[in-house]
């Protein structure tokens, strides 16, 4: 499994607009090849957020990364924020 994370750095106005978009993209995600999961994790007393989402291969998460530029676009006109960088991880271990 791998995780795609994203640390994001914005005021309170704009993660509580990201999670509104988030919402409402997460069920069209549901329907990509690999997802496996997806959190949105905020600060809000530091202005802070990670987003956190599981792919079952690094191809998949690949695919999603070749395919995600229109996203990117919509969402930082939506919501007037720059993409932050993408980090990509392999799970090493996962628990529930």
């Amino acid at each position: 499994m791998f995780a795609r994370v994203q640390t994001l750095h914005q005021p309170v106005e704009q993660l509580d607009e990201l999670t509104k978009a988030a919402r409402e993209q997460l069920p069209s995600a549901r329907e990509l090849s690999g997802f496996s999961g997806f959190y949105y994790l905020t600060d809000r007393n530091n202005e802070k957020a990670m987003v956190i989402s599981f792919w079952e291969t690094e191809e998949d998460l690949r695919q999603l990364e070749a395919n995600n530029a229109a996203v990117r676009k919509h969402v930082e006109a939506e919501v007037g924020i720059t993409s932050p960088p993408t980090e990509i991880f392999h799970v090493s271990l996962h628990a529930s």
